[in-house]
């Protein structure tokens, strides 16, 4: 945050001293789109600059149009703003929309519109986005950061990965806090994987991304799961294959497993499963279905890895 204040504040005074330096009027304006043009990230800073030049071009045509026809005043600004509003929102450019309202006044000050006055506004946005975007090339590099979270997700899933093995054992005496500490936790290392993609101008950093929201959509199968086991209420053998086989799962968790040899032992267990014994009674067959739905969240899950190895990795 403290960065960001400084980059305000110094990006604010660079762009009036150099407009001021420069000699152009209206020095003060081009601290003001500075202040408006420094985005959270590099790539934001960019994006609204193109944005905002866009707005730019629109604002200065419609502002040279409307000041020709009816004059330099509040009326004829207010039919300027008539005219522009709806024309920056059609084109979805709400980003330059104060800023070229505010450049459209510099005509209205100066009670003329000729190429002095256009190449004044002109130089003014220029120098502003052109500082911003300058004094926003440095953020810090957080690809340590986000590649520890990623560690860390691995390491909180192999632990509930146990749990629900613990659980399909019999014992039911878990502290569920975990689950919203882990969506938290995941919730705030995708916004940090997303904000270091897009500090990387030349960099494609998008793996990181990716590969958090395919945690993330693990992670609401791991519900599920954890869900499911705790209405069985009986034990079976088909409950320690499964439980062994999540065991497993845990310790092969990783983050460049491709999910090919988890799935050949989930088809494997699948298939020692279904060769038991029909139910004796309606309580073991509501519980050999659960185990069997929970084989299927199982697979969902590590197919989500599959997929995601065979496109990033």
């Amino acid at each position: 945050m403290l960065i960001r204040d400084l980059k305000l504040s110094l990006g604010a005074m660079a762009g009036i001293l150099i407009a001021h330096f420069l000699g152009f009027n209206h020095p003060l304006t081009a601290g003001i789109i500075v202040l408006l043009s420094i985005g959270k990230t590099k790539r934001s800073s960019v994006d609204i600059a193109f944005e905002r030049t866009k707005a730019v071009v629109i604002a200065l045509a419609v502002a040279s149009g409307v000041y020709s026809l009816f004059g330099f005043s509040v009326y004829s600004y207010s039919v300027f703003l008539f005219i522009y509003v709806p024309l920056i929102l059609k084109f979805k450019l709400e980003h330059g929309l104060i800023i070229g309202s505010v450049l459209s006044t510099h005509f209205i000050s100066a009670s003329t519109i000729d190429i002095g006055i256009l190449f004044n506004t002109t130089a003014l946005f220029i120098i502003g986005v052109l500082v911003a975007i300058v004094f926003n090339l440095y953020m810090p590099d957080m690809s340590g950061k986000v590649v520890e979270n990623q560690r860390y997700i691995e390491d909180r899933f192999r632990e509930i990965l146990t749990i629900i093995a613990t659980t399909i054992r019999g014992d039911h005496n878990f502290d569920q806090t975990i689950f919203k500490e882990v969506e938290q936790f995941i919730d705030d290392a995708l916004k940090r994987a997303q904000t270091n993609d897009e500090n990387h101008l030349f960099a494609d950093m998008s793996y990181d991304v990716e590969y958090i929201k395919m945690r993330k959509l693990q992670f609401f199968i791991l519900n599920r799961m954890f869900e499911l086991v705790h209405k069985l209420d009986m034990n079976l053998f088909q409950a320690d294959l499964i439980a062994d086989l999540t065991e497993d799962f845990s310790h092969k968790l990783s983050k460049f497993g491709t999910g090919e040899e988890m799935l050949q032992r989930l088809a494997s267990v699948s298939a020692k499963c279904k060769d038991g014994p029909l139910p004796k009674s309606r309580q073991e067959f509501e519980n050999r279905a659960i185990l069997f739905q929970y084989l299927s969240e199982l697979r969902h899950m590590v197919e989500l890895k599959r997929e995601f190895s065979n496109e990033y990795v």
